[in-house]
């Protein structure tokens, strides 16, 4: 995990099995063809219509996808990364519309969270392959023992997001074939480009924890807090 923790992520370019793959886009594909849901409530709003959109935590309802994030193969790259104690903390499709799909700013997905946590580890997976014409992710390295802090984040009303860094830095693209994944910790700061392409962009992110993330204050629980069994 030198790297990971040298770089703040790390990518496996043809990582998921053609099963998985084909698993994910069914999935994927059955929620695309429900009403659109805008995000909203406790995801900061940050959905955009058929632009960008979030189909998040539905994973108990489709064969099969459950057992995928907790004992397949994101399951057992995270617990690489965070320790034998792995929890699912936060699972979500992010799609990106064709020819007016919009970008993402730069942030930590830490920064969403909204109370202080131990930082947790993102396992995104393209379904589509990702290239700079339909959106693909936008890395900055991020050493994570010398930079293991939430940076400042504005809330950008235009935009329905928060943005956390506005330099001239544009960062590594993640650039690869449709069953790529990109591991990185919620520290890491990462964007994605606008999806000009005449096809949606779709991807599935999957969230895991060392511990269950609850509000300090209130005690209510943050997501999920689902153990991985690898």
């Amino acid at each position: 995990m030198d790297t990971f923790d040298r770089e703040g992520y790390f990518v496996d370019q043809e990582a998921l099995s053609m099963r998985d793959l084909k698993l994910l886009e069914n999935c994927c594909d059955a929620l695309l063809d429900e009403p659109v849901d805008d995000g909203g409530g406790d995801r900061h709003e940050i959905g955009l219509g058929k632009r960008r959109r979030f189909l998040a935590h539905r994973h108990e309802e489709f064969d099969g996808l459950e057992s995928f994030i907790l004992s397949g193969l994101p399951a057992r790259v995270a617990s690489r990364v965070v320790g034998h104690e792995c929890y699912l903390f936060n699972e979500q499709f992010v799609v990106k519309g064709p020819k007016t799909g919009a970008s993402f700013a730069w942030h930590q997905d830490s920064a969403y969270v909204g109370f202080d946590h131990k930082p947790y580890v993102s396992v995104w997976m393209a379904i589509d392959e990702a290239n700079e014409k339909n959106g693909c992710l936008r890395i900055l390295p991020r050493n994570l023992k010398e930079q293991n802090y939430i940076d400042n984040h504005n809330w950008d009303r235009s935009s329905n997001e928060l943005v956390g860094y506005d330099g001239a830095d544009e960062g590594t693209m993640v650039i690869g074939p449709k069953g790529m994944l990109v591991v990185f910790s919620s520290l890491t700061l990462h964007s994605s480009g606008a999806n000009i392409t005449d096809k949606n962009r779709r991807a599935y992110l999957i969230q895991y924890s060392s511990e269950p993330l609850r509000n300090p204050e209130s005690g209510q629980l943050k997501r999920f807090a689902k153990p991985v069994s690898v």
